[in-house]
Parts: C-alpha cells; sequence; structure tokens
C-alpha cells in the first residue's frame, strides 16, 4: 500500500483549524476537484453572510451623468463630477 504522508512536511491533522481547515481534494478527475472546491467555496462564503455595503455616492446620478454624455447632451455636472449622497453626522 502506498504512503503519501511521505510527500507532506506537515501532518495536516496538526495544522488544520475550524478557522483555516485543510481540505485534500483529489485532483486525478479536473472535473470533480473542481465541483469539490466550488462546493467548498459557495459553503464557506454563505456562512460567512457577506453583506453588500450601501454606496457611499449618488448611483442614480451617476447613471443620469453617464447616459447625457453617452447620447451627447450638455449638462452642468462635470464628467469628473461624481455626486456623493450626503452623509449623517453621528
Amino acid at each position: 500500500m502506498h504512503d503519501a504522508s511521505h510527500h507532506m512536511p506537515l501532518d495536516h491533522r496538526e495544522t488544520s483549524t475550524n478557522r483555516a481547515p485543510w481540505c485534500v481534494i483529489p485532483s486525478n478527475h479536473k472535473w470533480f476537484r473542481d465541483l469539490a472546491i466550488s462546493a467548498i467555496l459557495v459553503d464557506t462564503l454563505a456562512e460567512m453572510d457577506i453583506r453588500i455595503p450601501k454606496p457611499l455616492v449618488d448611483l442614480k446620478a451617476i447613471r443620469r451623468l453617464y447616459h447625457s454624455a453617452k447620447s451627447g447632451e450638455t449638462s452642468e455636472a462635470q464628467p469628473g463630477d461624481i455626486p456623493t449622497k450626503p452623509t449623517r453626522d453621528k
């Protein structure tokens, strides 16, 4: 029986933690490797419950500027002006 442990400098059980787990994935079939990695990434990202922050700029105003510039309309705002949303003082 072949023992692959001599290829690993450290025993993965000693270095794998809840915060940074090791995942041993066979790579002799690329489709399975890709599927396994994708599943791990999807599960990890779902557990992180990442939320996209609200923009600090006025996206509707930027969209209007973009479309008016694209259509050749003139406006008071310059292309480099980025309308920002007013911030609330804490």
